[in-house]
């Protein structure tokens, strides 16, 4: 599984590939399995559609391994433009954030003056409500940005912005940074990690990873975390694992508006209605834009069933 994940960031990164696929992407509607949208207002009118059905979203602004700095420049006036626009709707604004692609690569300064900017615009909108989140949810990337990323958080949370952090259940750190981050009654989503980290810092099989996902799921779900207004959020396309979830959540005397699953646009659409024809919180973390190439590289990295997903969605659609 490390080196098949190894070899899709490769590909992802890989500056020929991407021009050459990003030539058909677009024709075959291989781009249109993972994006909901090119833009701000399409996104937007698909997170109006899957609310309709009770979904919320989690948008992000697609761009990943940001060099330069207009393609920083450009993610935060797409985010700027997209916030007045869903407050509008009355939707959740749940923004995810990658801290490379606002300035992490650049400069800490960058970096802190772009992510501060956006949480300010959040907290002007006001309060979260039981029925509407307002959060901007910092995802969890390379094994080297860390302890980067959860200073990053910490400042925001600790200067009363309404922010949110991503762990990856994969590193084998995570036990003590969820226990700080219950401490703090922090929203936390878990994740099983899209990166390929060493083996020395990592758990690399399969099952090791979904059997610390759960241990880390019953922390999430303690009764020390449900008194600190701690507020669990599982990504998870794992059936079983969700519903394994559910029934502890029950047994420790969790309601369902107390956490919620995460999952990926496009990826396994039968649990999505499962969890809400159950009376589930679902979230899909909705990307939308135009560079779309390593994202989606990216989930096949994380699960190789999503290449046939890619493959089927391109002949499908090529006809």
């Amino acid at each position: 599984m490390g080196m098949w994940q190894k070899s899709m960031i490769a590909v992802a990164c890989s500056k020929p590939l991407r021009a050459i696929g990003e030539a058909i992407g677009h024709k075959t509607g291989l781009a249109d399995q993972f994006v909901s949208a090119g833009d701000v207002a399409g996104h937007v009118a698909r997170a109006e559609a899957l609310a309709r059905d009770g979904i919320r979203v989690s948008s992000f602004y697609l761009g990943e391994y940001v060099t330069d700095l207009s393609q920083v420049r450009e993610t935060v006036a797409q985010l700027d433009a997209l916030v007045p626009v869903l407050d509008q709707t009355g939707l959740d604004i749940h923004i995810s954030i990658d801290p490379s692609q606002l300035g992490y690569m650049q400069d800490q300064a960058i970096l802190d003056r772009n992510v501060d900017h956006l949480a300010a615009k959040l907290n002007e909108i006001g309060l979260e409500t039981p029925h509407r989140t307002i959060r901007l949810m910092i995802d969890m990337e390379d094994i080297d940005m860390v302890d980067d990323t959860l200073r990053l958080h910490h400042r925001l949370a600790d200067g009363g912005y309404q922010v949110a952090q991503t762990l990856q259940a994969r590193l084998h750190r995570t036990k003590a940074d969820l226990r700080d981050m219950i401490a703090r009654g922090a929203m936390v989503r878990l994740v099983k990690g899209a990166m390929a980290p060493p083996d020395d810092v990592a758990f690399t099989k399969r099952d090791d990873i979904d059997e610390n996902y759960f241990r880390l799921s019953t922390m999430m779900l303690s009764a020390e975390a449900k008194r600190n207004g701690f507020f669990p959020v599982f990504g998870t396309h794992d059936r079983k694992l969700a519903w394994t979830i559910i029934e502890h959540a029950k047994a420790q005397g969790w309601s369902p508006e107390q956490f919620e699953f995460e999952m990926l646009y496009g990826v396994n659409q039968p649990l999505q209605r499962e969890l809400v024809a159950a009376g589930h919180r679902l979230r899909l973390y909705a990307p939308f834009g135009k560079d779309w190439w390593a994202y989606a590289w990216r989930r096949v990295g994380e699960n190789p069933r999503n290449l046939g997903l890619l493959m089927r969605s391109s002949m499908s659609k090529g006809r």
